[in-house]
């Protein structure tokens, strides 16, 4: 007969057991003491998620040390099968129990004790072994349980004022983040789902961060303290706006400042060398930067003292010349978070209307910096964006294919010279006037970006210009370029007089 006996380790009990947890296997290793057989399987849950997956085994073997750190990202259950010999045998027969993942699921601990593991049948959605908890593996593991495919809302949106009419829609009654929509912005015609909702979300948010509920320099956003913004609730809308977003495989804001955001996921970033340039209020900047470069506690102004004081730090009064740095951090973190914590709830409130899509956030909230935040944000380099492209030649023995191919050649050089920093436009400017975004989807692109060619039509009194669809993630160029200056030009026209989702553009 067999044991199978479950341990569960989450980051609320790393502190008590960290120092008894020393064993080292691997997952599904045998070890054997007095004829006994161990063996140990590990399974993982994501955090706000019903599901369980088998964690990659390290190349080594487990350690205490890594099975501690990997139950910092949620509750690791470790199943462990012990065996018994028969009687009378010196070793056992009985094969080490194969655990079948499809036969557990996740239920609450009526006793407050977190999530338990019980045996049942399959109820929920599995992830592959293969997975991790990446940013696309935790989209995807959301967009499983909680999108409904299946139902789709119309939606009809002016490109003069997209914010205005996306908060129609979530003011809806009816409003449903799962529901798939269907965008169709007014007097333009679409072909296809993907490249209008792609826009449409990432003109949103853009436009978003231009609101009352933010304010500071680009890419570096705090909430605005506005009572009448709160009243209103536009901080709410705008974290469910954030959330629609990205449960559709759209953009994030990519615009919150990154201390602030960590601060909101519970953590505790250093905010020694905080910039008091990133604060937009004058009075406020002025003050923190009085404080920063004060050495001597009794050069402080009694004004800037009573301001201080103010802001919830009474002691700044009697305080030592050795104090004035964590006097300036706990300002900093006053200013920037404790001071608007209302508006903080609200907008988080209003993510977790999304499938609680905040509270997975915050589980995450490394994997998520890059979409919350411009930190980690990095240019598209001339490798990465030429991967996105497949070229569509016509066939090799076709009288087109040599003038595709010259255009390919110049087309080239046009991206050397937009890579070394001396063209017009960048990366991201073409990303957006093919796609509609300027940077990747957190879940990438449902496919390629074909690269199509079209011959002017000597008949018509003007050019046609390269142009491209959102729909279809195709873009087109002319064939038979005669030179990289002129195609550069061309498209430079093509990107200023663009309009959304027509499909050629004539000048």
């Amino acid at each position: 007969m067999g044991l199978t006996a479950r341990i569960t380790i989450d980051s609320q009990l790393v502190g008590p057991i960290s120092c008894r947890v020393g064993w080292r296997c691997s997952s599904g290793e045998s070890l054997r003491a007095g004829g006994t057989r161990f063996s140990f399987t590990y399974l993982q849950c994501v955090p706000s998620s019903r599901v369980l997956y088998v964690p990659d085994t390290p190349a080594e073997g487990w350690t205490g040390e890594q099975v501690l750190r990997t139950s910092g990202h949620g509750a690791l259950y470790i199943l462990s099968h012990q065996e018994y010999p028969h009687a009378g045998s010196e070793e056992s027969t009985i094969e080490t129990p194969i655990l079948n993942r499809k036969e557990f699921c996740l239920e609450a601990n009526t006793e407050g004790r977190g999530i338990e593991l019980i045996h049942t049948r399959p109820v929920v959605p599995t992830i592959t072994e293969e997975s991790s908890l990446d940013l696309d593996a935790i989209l995807r593991v959301f967009k499983q349980e909680n999108m409904d495919g299946d139902v789709v809302t119309y939606i009809q949106v002016r490109r003069r004022n997209l914010l205005h009419s996306a908060l129609k829609v979530v003011r809806r009654p009816g409003f449903c983040f799962s529901m798939t929509p269907i965008i169709a912005f007014s007097e333009e015609e679409t072909d296809a789902l993907e490249g209008p909702l792609r826009e449409f979300f990432s003109l949103t948010l853009l436009e978003l961060q231009q609101s009352s509920v933010f304010e500071g320099l680009p890419g570096r956003l705090f909430f605005t303290y506005d009572l009448a913004a709160l009243k209103d609730r536009k901080y709410y809308e705008a974290g469910v706006l954030i959330g629609w977003s990205l449960a559709h495989g759209g953009p994030g804001p990519r615009c919150l400042h990154p201390v602030l955001f960590q601060l909101m996921c519970g953590q505790n970033p250093s905010l020694e060398d905080f910039s008091w340039r990133d604060v937009v209020d004058a009075e406020a900047r002025i003050r923190l930067q009085q404080l920063q470069s004060c050495t001597d506690v009794r050069l402080l102004p009694l004004s800037l003292c009573d301001w201080v004081s103010t802001c919830g730090i009474p002691g700044v009064y009697s305080a030592h010349s050795d104090e004035i740095p964590s006097i300036y951090i706990r300002l900093v973190k006053h200013y920037i978070y404790h001071r608007v914590a209302c508006m903080i709830s609200q907008f988080t409130e209003g993510m977790n209307s999304c499938g609680g899509f905040w509270g997975t956030v915050q589980s995450h909230w490394e994997e998520f910096l890059p979409v919350m935040t411009s930190a980690q944000r990095q240019p598209l380099m001339l490798e990465e964006f030429k991967k996105l492209i497949n070229i569509c030649y016509s066939r090799a023995d076709s009288h087109l294919r040599a003038a595709e191919e010259e255009t390919v050649r110049h087309w080239e050089k046009v991206l050397t010279l937009v890579s070394d920093g001396q063209a017009e436009c960048s990366f991201e400017d073409l990303l957006t006037f093919i796609t509609g975004t300027d940077h990747l989807p957190p879940l990438g692109f449902p496919r390629l970006i074909s690269l199509c060619f079209f011959s002017q039509d000597v008949s018509m009194s003007g050019v046609c210009l390269p142009h491209a669809s959102t729909c279809t993630l195709e873009f087109f160029l002319p064939r038979g370029m005669s030179a990289a200056a002129d195609l550069m030009v061309m498209l430079s026209r093509a990107m200023h007089v663009a309009l959304g989702f027509k499909r050629f553009q004539i000048e």
